[in-house]
């Protein structure tokens, strides 16, 4: 499935949509410098792309609009920034 795009050309994902983020299980990598990696969006978490990571009081474990699988195994959650098309 590949992402719609709105009037301002910006891609729209559903589940479904295969796509590319940035993922690195190494702890030292600092993040951008994250390779990308493709997969496919298997879930949506609709209205947490608009509570800001500073609303939770932390930078950890915060909620994200998609859940991820990407084709190497792991299970990711990002929003539409962190994303693009495949």
């Amino acid at each position: 499935m590949t992402p719609h795009t709105d009037s301002r050309n910006k891609p729209e994902f559903s589940v479904g949509t295969r796509v590319k983020t940035r993922h690195s299980v190494d702890p030292e990598l600092p993040e951008k410098e994250w390779p990308l990696e493709t997969g496919v969006i298997v879930d949506e978490f609709g209205g947490v792309q608009d509570i800001t990571d500073e609303s939770y009081g932390r930078n950890w474990a915060v909620s994200r609009r998609w859940a991820i699988a990407l084709d190497g195994g792991p299970l990711v959650f990002r929003n539409d920034p962190d994303l693009e098309p495949e």
